[in-house]
């Protein structure tokens, strides 16, 4: 597959997506939601299994010899440096509630990095792309190019978790408060945080808890061609390696990577310990 055609590559990709989407919400929209546990006790849905089925039959017939690394998949291969990381269902726990904030993850990984990343949110009519340079959301048919916005010295907007918010996320809260005269939340759901930054709706997402790869690397994608940045706690770029269940460092996604916010996060390091 020559990854300098990418655009072609999109349309295959987000026809995929488009279909497992559909069936999800099929799912999502019928008035028992069948629940199973996984061996670490996460939840998994017939959602997840139909969204895998479909995403890894399309993205290996785009070209059979780039391996598809997926949560509700199995490794066959090893020592890849071109390979598509793909979250069927993130925020299993945000579909089983209902809230409409759950998305389907899909990355194009060349030697660690995101090339490529869409991350769609069926519920919410919201898609996002990021390749070569370049963001895009979706929303009711109509495209539009976005972009991080600038940090503002007196106001900060932080994304956090709908399910997950911890004694952590409210320290780095205060950490904002002491460098900014007002700061909101911004309750938000699976891969949707990062976006929320991408699109210069939120200014920063720190994560401060366990995460898989692919939970944010076609969210990495988006935000880093909106212009932002996604770092582990000692201002560090994320990796991907072709790993089944490898969990990521600490880190944060801001919109604006000029403003100061090492220092911010060089309070939090120890927290990685």
């Amino acid at each position: 597959m020559k990854v300098s055609n990418l655009e072609i590559i999109l349309d295959q990709v987000m026809a995929g997506v488009d279909e497992a989407s559909v069936k999800i919400l099929d799912i999502y929209n019928d008035e028992d939601i069948s629940i199973e546990k996984k061996g670490d006790g996460s939840p998994v849905t017939l959602a997840d299994k139909t969204s895998h089925e479909i995403l890894f039959s399309t993205l290996s017939s785009i070209d059979k010899s780039v391996p598809v690394l997926s949560e509700e998949g199995e490794i066959k291969d090893s020592n890849v440096d071109l390979f598509w990381l793909v979250d069927p269902l993130d925020g299993t726990k945000e579909f089983i509630h209902r809230n409409g904030e759950f998305t389907v993850n899909v990355a194009l990984i060349e030697r660690g990095r995101p090339i490529l990343g869409v991350v769609s949110a069926p519920a919410l009519e919201e898609k996002f792309i990021g390749l070569n340079g370049e963001a895009y959301r979706i929303s009711e048919g109509v495209k539009t190019k976005i972009h991080s916005r600038s940090q503002s010295k007196d106001f900060c907007l932080v994304t956090v978790s709908k399910s997950h918010k911890s004694e952590k996320d409210e320290l780095f809260i205060k950490l904002c408060e002491e460098r900014f005269k007002e700061v909101r939340e911004l309750p938000t759901g699976s891969s949707l945080k990062l976006c929320r930054v991408a699109e210069g709706r939120a200014d920063v997402y720190c994560r401060l808890g366990p995460t898989y790869q692919w939970d944010i690397a076609a969210g990495q994608a988006v935000v880093e061609a909106a212009g932002g940045n996604v770092s582990d706690l000692n201002g560090r770029s994320l990796k991907y390696e072709f790993v089944y269940e490898t969990k990521n460092p600490l880190f944060y996604c801001t919109g604006d990577d000029s403003y100061a916010w090492k220092e911010v996060f060089s309070n939090l390091i120890e927290l990685q310990n």
